[in-house]
């Protein structure tokens, strides 16, 4: 897994490389700075020496990284200049010696006030790239002024734009926009991964997104005990395991989806069928009777038990002794999709779930459920996986949505840490909590998984793996949320977001985990 910081905990490492490893914040800047610069190389090959780039420094060290990078790209004869909001008299420390060092060189270096802020617009319309090296990951507030002033004229100019560390004008740490900001074409995280680099909105106005190594210690990052992380697509295939040649479909595990009600027959079977496309060996589908006149003939390859109903067509208390009979011997138990908020249904939730003692993940309507006895989810077994959209969260923790989103990872690390549970607070991008206070972001997935039924395939992809692989809840939480991702990623390159559906990423997640089974088969 990747590393993620916050700001606060980036300085830290900063500090800690500077006092314990001996390396100056003079030479972590120079890194930055070629870093970045062999980044845009890299990325316009043999064309950066015909462009005119402008830097535009503000007066910490994120400005210190724009004079390096301007001081490095004029000494290979790339066409460079330099706008400092700001006085050079202002700048302190490594940031002065970097603007000293830009200056003797003969680079221009215009400052830019209030008061003759038009000097801007000559220039940006001069140039061909941009280099924001104004905030950094150094924002505390929403930017003003000038400042302001300059993003915008920035945003306007229709250049190329490339973010050092972080667009100026987002805080590093929540994903929210909250005032005007740059929208970056290439944003070059330096050292670490920033949160805001991988949560919405704010990752929106990213680009492309590259980390740059600036010669951090390991020993400096492990030092700092980072919780977040993002998934990487290597960690995730060395929790995978080759079929054996004689193995069988009770090697495989059997799952049990409990969802349904009248109306909401087509949620189970998505589940059922996700759960299979998973790697799980069986699959069974336990479903109001009414429902299961319906689907017994489909999917094919489910097994379907019918349990008694309510008049509207939802589980009725009654079927109780069915569902625990059901949950004998199988490997875990996906309950929800469709499975409705009958009165009658929330007490048989509040019955059955505390009395299965295999997995359990819970999604849709159980959560839901869930939310109406608040003291049933203490009852819960720490291998249960809870799926929640922020609404369904709002209902579990009584946080206001609003709330929720301004803190995505604090929300979820407090409710997975407080009710020893793994929590999937979906969105974009999902964040995947578990009751140690670890957090993983999931980096898959796209706007057209926004679709009615895309959570009952990922609750199914989830369950198929603890059964089928053998994954813990917390680990198949992590590659469940990849997996359903990537399908959607996966049918977005070939077709389109705005078509997809539920049902095309049980076409494409067999590609999906063809992709994470490729070291191992």
């Amino acid at each position: 897994m990747k590393k993620v910081s916050t700001a606060k905990e980036m300085q830290a490492i900063d500090q800690r490389t500077i006092n314990d490893y001996g390396i100056s914040d003079l030479e972590l800047m120079e890194n930055a700075g070629k870093g970045c610069v062999d980044a845009l190389a890299r990325r316009f090959e043999d064309d950066l020496a015909s462009k005119h780039v402008l830097v535009f420094c503000g007066k910490g060290n994120n400005g210190g990284d724009g004079f390096v990078i301007a001081r490095l790209l004029f000494n290979t004869g790339v066409t460079t200049e330099i706008l400092l909001l700001g006085k050079r008299s202002d700048l302190k420390n490594s940031a002065a010696a970097n603007a000293d060092s830009a200056y003797k060189l003969g680079i221009n270096i215009t400052e830019v006030e209030s008061a003759n802020s038009p000097l801007i617009d000559n220039p940006l319309e001069n140039c061909d790239i941009i280099i924001d090296a104004l905030f950094g990951t150094g924002l505390s507030k929403p930017a003003s002024g000038l400042y302001e002033h300059a993003i915008n004229k920035i945003n306007q100019s229709g250049k190329f734009v490339t973010a050092v560390d972080m667009p100026s004008g987002i805080d590093s740490d929540t994903g929210q926009l909250t005032g005007p900001h740059i929208c970056a074409d290439l944003t070059l995280a330096l050292a670490l991964l920033k949160r805001s680099h991988l949560l919405y909105p704010a990752a929106g106005v990213m680009g492309e997104l590259e980390t740059v190594d600036i010669k951090i210690p390991q020993q400096a990052v492990d030092a700092q005990s980072l919780n977040v992380s993002v998934t990487e697509e290597a960690d995730l295939q060395s929790w995978l395991t080759k079929r054996q040649a004689d193995s069988h479909k009770g090697t495989y595990g059997h799952t049990l989806v409990i969802a349904g009600s009248k109306g909401k027959g087509g949620a189970a079977g998505l589940t059922a069928l996700a759960a299979l496309r998973s790697g799980c060996g069986l699959v069974t589908l336990a479903l109001p009777e009414g429902c299961q006149n319906a689907l017994e003939f489909y999917p094919l390859e489910v097994m379907t038990v019918p349990a008694p109903e309510t008049d509207t067509g939802t589980f009725s208390l009654s079927a109780k002794e069915i569902l625990l009979e059901q949950c004998q011997g199988k490997s875990v138990v996906a309950i929800g999709p469709g499975l409705s908020t009958d009165p009658e249904t929330v007490q048989l939730l509040n019955e059955l779930l505390p009395a299965i003692e295999c997995p359990l993940v819970i999604d849709a309507d159980a959560i839901n459920g869930l939310a109406q006895c608040p003291d049933l989810i203490s009852k819960l077994g720490a291998d249960t996986v809870l799926t929640p959209h922020p609404r369904e969260m709002s209902r579990l923790s009584g946080l206001d949505i609003a709330e929720i989103l301004e803190n995505r990872i604090g929300s979820a690390t407090k409710f997975a840490s407080d009710h020893s549970v793994t929590l999937i607070l979906k969105g974009a991008a999902s964040i995947i909590a578990q009751a140690d206070g670890t957090v993983t972001i999931n980096p898959t997935g796209n706007p057209g998984m926004a679709t009615a039924g895309s959570g009952d395939v990922l609750t199914g992809i989830i369950a198929g793996l603890i059964a089928g692989q053998g994954l813990s809840s917390d680990k198949a939480a992590i590659a469940g949320a990849y997996l359903h991702g990537l399908a959607g990623d996966i049918f977005a390159q070939s077709e389109s977001e705005a078509s997809l559906i539920a049902g095309d990423l049980l076409r494409t997640l067999p590609e999906s985990m063809k992709r994470l089974l490729r070291g191992t088969e």
